[in-house]
C-alpha cells in the first residue's frame, strides 16, 4: 500500500468529475487514517475538496476529546476537519448496531445536505472475513453472506471502500512508513461484543 499504487486503482476503477469535492469518515484508528492521508495525497493531484469528518459518538467520557485530538492532528497536517457529534437521545442501546447506525445517519445526512456525493469509509479485507462470519453466527442466508461492497449507494450518497483488497497489517505498516499517528478505540477490546472477539478468533487462527 502506497500513495501511488492507491492513486493508480482509483484512477482505473472511478470516474469522478473535474474538481471533486468529497468526504472521508475518520476515526482516528490506524485505517481511516491511513485512508485519510491517501486520499489527501491524490486530492493534491486531482485538486478537489477533500473534508475529513469526524463522528463523536457520545458513547464514552473522552470521545469528544479524543474526536478533538484527531481533528487537531489533523489540521498540523493542513486537513480540513469537522466533528460531529451524535445527540445523546439517539443513544438507547449503547451496542455496536446503535453506533454504526448513528454513524452513517450523521455522516450521509451531511453529504446530502451539503451536496457532497462522494463519502468514502476505511473498511478493509479483514472486515469483510469479520462480516462474514458474524452474519454467518447470525444466521444470514446466502445473499446475507456476500462481501461489503467496494461502492454502494445510501441515502442520496455514493459510499466508496476503497482499502477491500488490503489487510490491517498493510495499512498498519503504511501508518509506520509515513509516520501517521492513530488511536485504538477501547471498544476493539471490549469482548462484551461480538466483533472484538471474531477479530481475535481471526488474529489467533491467522497465527497457528
Amino acid at each position: 500500500l502506497n500513495n501511488q499504487d492507491f492513486r493508480n486503482y482509483l484512477d482505473k476503477n472511478f470516474k469522478f468529475e473535474k474538481n471533486p469535492s468529497f468526504i472521508v469518515a475518520v476515526s482516528g484508528g490506524p485505517d481511516s487514517m491511513a485512508l485519510v492521508f491517501l486520499l489527501n495525497a491524490w486530492n493534491k493531484v486531482v485538486k478537489g475538496k477533500l473534508l475529513a469528518l469526524i463522528i463523536n459518538h457520545n458513547m464514552r467520557e473522552n470521545s469528544l476529546e479524543e474526536a478533538c485530538k484527531v481533528s487537531k492532528y489533523l489540521q498540523l497536517h493542513k486537513i480540513k476537519s469537522k466533528i460531529l457529534s451524535v445527540e445523546k437521545n439517539y443513544i438507547n442501546k449503547k451496542n455496536m448496531n446503535e453506533a454504526r447506525l448513528n454513524r452513517f445517519n450523521l455522516l450521509t445526512n451531511y453529504c446530502v445536505k451539503n451536496n457532497i456525493f462522494y463519502l468514502f469509509l476505511a473498511h478493509h479485507k479483514d472486515d469483510n472475513l469479520e462480516t462474514f462470519i458474524s452474519r454467518k453466527l447470525g444466521g444470514s442466508d446466502f445473499s446475507g453472506l456476500k462481501s461489503i461492497n467496494e461502492i454502494s449507494l445510501r441515502n442520496k450518497t455514493i459510499l466508496i471502500r476503497p482499502l477491500l483488497n488490503y489487510s490491517k497489517k498493510e495499512i498498519i505498516k503504511y501508518n509506520f512508513k509515513n509516520k501517521i499517528e492513530f488511536i485504538q478505540d477501547p471498544s476493539n477490546f471490549n469482548y462484551k461484543f461480538s466483533r472484538p472477539l471474531i477479530r481475535q478468533f481471526i488474529t489467533e487462527s491467522s497465527e497457528n
